[in-house]
């Protein structure tokens, strides 16, 4: 975490004349939680960056006067160009804030989980558990967009719910910024967590309060993790074309191949493993799946589908899916999990996977990652050798 009142423990430099500039204010901008400050030199003003969230690694500033952008090449079409437009046009419109307070307290640490990217905001909600479990004085105040709400662990000392969806999530709401800035003038002392993009050493129990699969159980489940915007398919130009001019016979078409490759997984599972239920889970509007199959896609989301949908994860011997978001929450909860790898998605490689295993051995057994286009036979043999080898794995593995 990192003070930012009464002290900012962050110093500033001119990306023209590197000279030092002076903070004049705190702005909360959504994603990115930075200050305005102007140069010493050359009186320039700009929004620069606090090193939390993603600015951590690409930290942007941004010329207040001509709205040039400054900062690194890697992350500039997803994350500093909308802070520059974001800037150059604010949102003006107001949102809806609900705020409890749990537990007064003078000094507090500020964890904004704001963000375009619903993977991305659960991420940073996760970074709750370390501040949670550090027990100093200082109390945890955690801002939420409202789809999240449900996840928010106990022992928080408030929450601040914004009603902004993911599709506004890189605006800049000038209301959000004169809410929280108005808010913080209660406190004595403030931080802001460092808000890590893929934070390690957390329960998902105590976010989502689904317990994580139990392997003593002898009924379980095996899901395949349903998306419709990336499938189970070797093309990912193809994935780009059809969602992006939105192919409604080719989109159907790769959804019946998809259904045709994971029946093939699943009916030689079935002769492994006849008394599992085989189940299909997640979001889209596909449901022309044989009655052997549990169909549980939804086409909405809310909390008690959220947590009937971990609950299904939960008993999950293992899950199969696409790379993604959608992986996020089934890792955590299930037993075992493979990830299908799009040749395009290599570099992100784990970002979609909640570990909850500490053994590193262990680790590696349970959380697989293959090529998509791996053929189904060669998924359902090492499926079946997961399940089956399981427990003489972890003979195997014990240290007296």
């Amino acid at each position: 975490m990192m003070q930012i009142y009464p002290n900012i423990e962050q110093n500033f430099f001119c990306p023209i004349c590197n000279q030092e500039t002076t903070v004049k204010k705190n702005v909360w901008q959504g994603i990115h939680v930075g200050v305005k400050s102007r140069c010493k030199k050359c009186q320039k003003e700009y929004y620069q960056d606090l090193n939390v969230g993603h600015s951590t690694y690409t930290p942007y500033s941004v010329d207040l006067d001509t709205f040039q952008l400054f900062g690194s090449d890697s992350s500039i079409d997803w994350y500093g160009t909308p802070l520059q437009k974001s800037l150059q046009n604010p949102n003006r419109n107001k949102i809806s804030f609900e705020k409890e307070v749990f537990e007064k307290k003078d000094e507090v640490i500020i964890l904004n989980c704001i963000d375009y990217l619903y993977g991305h905001s659960l991420l940073k909600l996760l970074n709750a558990e370390r501040h949670l479990q550090s027990k100093n004085q200082h109390g945890l105040i955690v801002i939420v967009p409202k789809f999240l709400e449900w996840m928010l662990p106990e022992g928080i000392a408030e929450k601040w719910v914004f009603d902004i969806s993911l599709k506004e999530g890189q605006d800049f709401f000038i209301d959000f910024d004169n809410v929280i800035n108005k808010e913080l003038e209660r406190f004595s002392k403030i931080y802001i967590s460092k808000a890590f993009s893929h934070p390690k050493n957390f329960d998902i129990t105590n976010f989502t309060g689904v317990k994580k699969h139990n392997f003593k159980d002898e009924k379980f489940r095996i899901t395949f993790i349903w998306r419709e915007d990336r499938l189970w398919i070797n093309n990912s130009l193809l994935q780009k074309s059809v969602n992006k001019f939105n192919i409604k016979i080719i989109r159907y078409l790769l959804l019946a191949k998809q259904k045709r490759k994971l029946l093939k997984v699943f009916l030689r599972l079935r002769e492994v493993f006849p008394n599992a239920e085989y189940t299909v889970a997640g979001f889209g509007k596909y449901n022309n799946f044989p009655k052997w199959i549990d169909n549980q896609i939804v086409n909405v989301f809310n909390e008690n589908i959220e947590r009937k949908l971990c609950q299904i994860y939960s008993e999950s011997r293992l899950i199969l899916g696409v790379h993604g978001s959608n992986m996020l929450l089934p890792s955590a909860h299930a037993g075992m999990t493979v990830d299908l790898m799009p040749e395009d998605r290599w570099g992100n490689f784990a970002q979609d996977i909640l570990y909850q295993e500490k053994d590193v051995r262990m680790s590696s057994y349970r959380y697989r990652y293959i090529p998509i286009n791996q053929k189904p036979t060669f998924i359902h043999n090492m499926i079946s050798h997961m399940i089956k080898d399981k427990e003489h794995f972890v003979e195997n593995m014990i240290i007296d």
